[in-house]
């Protein structure tokens, strides 16, 4: 008969090191205070958009809610009082008898600043009563208004609710949630407050208490390096000293020594300290394809579980990593991997062996679909004896595609690179790898599809990624290959997005001011047509600006359809780039030197915008001496040009910011120079740039003058000529293509600030962007294909 196994040992006496906080701030209050800003931002922002249909919202529930029954009514309001009174009550009686009576004076105060911050709230709103904001909190059902745009006792309520944290007890969340629905219910049938403001104040009151719980800190009730190491004694590992040697991100180290004198590295991971950064992963997941994102931590199990996988993995391949000896729970918020510890130091000058080694370790784990993800320098060890020691896999995965495995190797190489130069690195993978196994890495050899801390070493390295990929093309003779598309989007793409909505907002608003019929049937169409010319004379004259600047010979003909193909690539790209990239395009097809067409674009971008700003300043110089054509300059106009003069001395004064705009300025500007000086020598050239450039101002100009007389506008050219380009230089700095809405707005604030009409000023301006900016994008989509289909783009 076997005898019975031996109980487990647990340790008695530990030395434990570390320093132990009393109070820790928690990620997960960060991430959950962030989050609730952007919500009530948002709930703000329909309160004001969507004023009548918030009030549609109202006067429908509270119809809705008419058909109630009386009793029931009754009944609610009832409920209502008694949970209102009972629910705090309750709670406080909780932190007496579980003996947290510091946490629950720092609820009440947190519930007495909330009230604070809503009464402030309120009498900023109701300074200004006909704002829209205070007009959606205060306005009832039947033409009532509210008393006070928030509701106090929510906000208390929910800020004394989250210091205590009873959202970790689902019995106490769901009794808040009932509760909150009953007041709810019941203080909007009573018209004692609009439901905006219902659902305002609750998220106020998060905000308040999560702020303060996130900055005072909360009573830290981690498992501390004792009860770490009794939880290790359960599993008969008798730890004799736990150290506390780095506290990372997401999870705590230890260096454990047991009775017996063996040593250990044990990651303790905190369910609270899960959420560490995930506001920047989920940026990254969402951004970018699922291959190369990080894995989302969506659980502290999740987490733990997908790297006691990926250490059972890589051991199994046979590759040399720590290995992992036990995983267990320690209370039911934390959990504790222990690994091997190995005796190593930084690989940081690899030899010929030392860099075979770490390709060979790589290629077994890719035979298993296993990728690592965390080949960064200083990672990578080395033993006593010189072999190498792969760092603990944590980001990698298991079934890894294709793509994954090429990450995987770009990585190392930019490692290798790093340590041992470029030549070596790409010379050792070619004795491990196939050429065209080496030559697939080049589509992603880009810096967004790296690991943030090769993308760090990247960055430090000047030239480190173009340096891996000229070897690997020298190398391997492969021709450069596209770059695959790692991102989902593109910030810039967003940014436009959002933009483009905001413009069609303000559109929209200009559009609603204006009777189109009427309209249409008082312009007077004979000047439509010189409208039409004007536009089409712009892109000749742009043309001829371009070919001013470039030394070779250009077909002229060619040169203006490729004028007019820039306006559809401008208005289907991010602004400044659709348009640059087109007619880099056509001087490349042309034959033209890369340094000969960065030099005439920069310099005819210069030149441009040069001559814009010194038209401005002639004409606004003009309209200013004449009494018919004066302009009224805003006094905040002069304050914004102080503050613009203010920066560029600061920049200035700064030598660090001397010296980033130094490096960024002096090389173009220098490029540009030297252009200049063989322009000056030729003439011929010279004038045809400049004459370029002041004829496409002159025709914007005379297309916004015949389009205000098409509406009977009482305008001058001099006048129009401030106008544009004043309307010109705004939309040039706005996000969207080609400064839609911003154009809009400030030419016609501009036409009216000169005296012409709202109705004429409006009209005007949709007939001067409709011949300028949207008819020419069909027109250029078609240039744009038979450019195509010559060769010449």
């Amino acid at each position: 008969m076997s005898e019975p196994a031996a109980p487990p040992r647990v340790a008695t006496q530990v030395d434990v090191v570390e320093s132990w906080p009393a109070r820790v701030h928690r990620p997960l209050d960060l991430v959950r205070l962030t989050s609730l800003v952007v919500v009530l931002f948002l709930l703000v922002g329909v309160a004001v958009v969507a004023r009548g249909t918030s009030r549609g919202a109202n006067d429908d529930l509270m119809r809705l809610l008419s058909h109630v029954p009386a009793l029931i009514g009754h009944a609610l309001r009832l409920v209502s009082a008694f949970g209102a009174l009972a629910l705090p009550l309750a709670l406080i009686v909780r932190e007496v008898v579980r003996g947290y009576q510091r946490r629950l004076i720092e609820a009440v105060l947190t519930g007495l600043l909330a009230i604070g911050v809503a009464e402030a709230i309120d009498r900023v709103l109701a300074a200004y009563p006909s704002g829209a904001l205070y007009i959606s909190l205060t306005h009832l059902p039947g033409g009532g208004v509210a008393t006070r745009p928030l509701d106090t006792y929510l906000t208390a309520l929910f800020a004394f609710t989250a210091v205590l944290g009873i959202a970790d007890d689902w019995r106490w969340r769901r009794l808040l949630v009932a509760v909150t629905a009953v007041y709810v219910i019941s203080a909007f049938t009573t018209t004692q407050a609009s439901l905006q403001s219902l659902v305002l104040s609750p998220v106020l009151g998060l905000i308040v208490g999560i702020g303060v719980r996130y900055v005072a800190g909360r009573v830290n009730e981690r498992p501390d390096g004792h009860r770490i190491a009794t939880a290790l004694g359960r599993r008969n590992i008798l730890i004799g000293r736990l150290e506390a040697i780095e506290a990372a991100d997401d999870h705590r180290e230890y260096l454990a020594t047991t009775r017996t004198g063996e040593q250990l590295t044990v990651l303790v991971f905190d369910r609270e300290l899960i959420a560490s950064g995930a506001v920047y992963n989920m940026y990254r997941i969402v951004r970018l394809r699922a291959e190369l994102a990080p894995s989302p931590k969506l659980s502290l199990e999740r987490v733990t579980e997908h790297r006691a996988l990926l250490a059972m993995a890589a051991q199994d391949t046979g590759v040399r990593t720590p290995q992992l000896v036990a995983s267990l729970p320690c209370g039911p918020d934390t959990i504790v991997l222990a690994y091997e510890f190995v005796v190593a130091t930084p690989l940081a000058e690899p030899t010929e062996q030392q860099l075979d080694e770490l390709w060979s370790s790589l290629n077994r784990l890719h035979f298993h679909s296993v990728t690592h993800r965390g080949l960064s320098a200083g990672k990578i060890r080395v033993d006593p004896l010189g072999h190498v020691v792969l760092p603990i896999p944590v980001n990698g995965a298991v079934f890894a595609s294709d793509l994954r495995v090429s990450l995987d190797r770009v990585q190392l190489l930019i490692t290798t690179a790093q340590l041992a130069g470029p030549e070596r690195a790409v010379r050792t993978a070619r004795r491990h790898l196939t050429d065209d196994e080496l030559a697939s890495v080049l589509p992603v050899l880009q810096p967004i599809a790296l690991p943030s801390s090769t993308r760090l070493a990247v960055k430090q390295h000047k030239g480190l990624l173009e340096a891996v990929r000229d070897e690997i093309q020298k190398q391997t003779n492969q021709r450069p290959p596209e770059l695959v598309n790692v991102e989902r989007f593109r910030p810039r793409a967003v940014l436009s997005l959002v933009a483009l909505i905001i413009a069609g907002y303000l559109i929209i608003g200009q559009l609603g001011s204006v009777h189109l019929a009427t309209v249409l049937a008082e312009a007077r169409w004979q000047w439509v047509p010189l409208v039409l010319l004007a536009s089409a004379l712009t892109y000749v004259a742009a043309a001829l600006s371009l070919t001013g600047y470039v030394r070779e010979k250009l077909s002229f003909g060619r040169t203006v359809l490729a004028q007019l193909a820039a306006s559809f690539a401008g208005f289907v790209t991010p602004p400044a780039v659709g348009g640059l990239a087109l007619n880099a395009r056509y001087l490349q097809r042309a034959a033209i030197p890369p340094a000969g067409i960065a030099t005439s674009l920069g310099l005819a971008q210069a030149v441009n915008a040069a001559s814009h700003v010194v038209l401005l300043l002639a004409f606004a110089a003009a309209t200013g001496a004449s009494a018919r054509d004066h302009l009224p300059v805003p006094g905040w106009a002069f304050g914004v040009l102080a503050a613009v003069a203010g920066l560029i001395l600061l920049a200035v004064a700064i030598p660090g910011a001397r010296h980033w705009l130094s490096a960024r300025l002096l090389p173009p500007l220098r490029q540009a120079l030297s252009r200049m000086l063989d322009l000056v020598t030729t003439p011929a050239k010279l004038a045809e740039a400049l004459l370029g450039a002041l004829a496409l101002n002159a025709a914007y100009i005379a297309a916004l003058w015949f389009s205000v007389r098409a509406f009977d506008g009482p305008i001058s050219i001099l006048a129009a000529a401030v106008v544009y380009l004043t309307g010109a230089a705004i939309g040039s700095v706005a996000p969207t293509p080609g400064g839609l809405g911003a154009v809009e707005v400030a030419l016609s604030t501009g036409l009216a600030a000169v005296g012409v009409p709202g109705t004429a000023a409006v009209s005007a301006v949709l007939l001067f962007r409709l011949a300028t900016f949207w008819l020419p994008v069909p027109l250029g989509w078609v240039a744009l294909r038979w450019l195509r289909d010559r060769g010449a783009v």
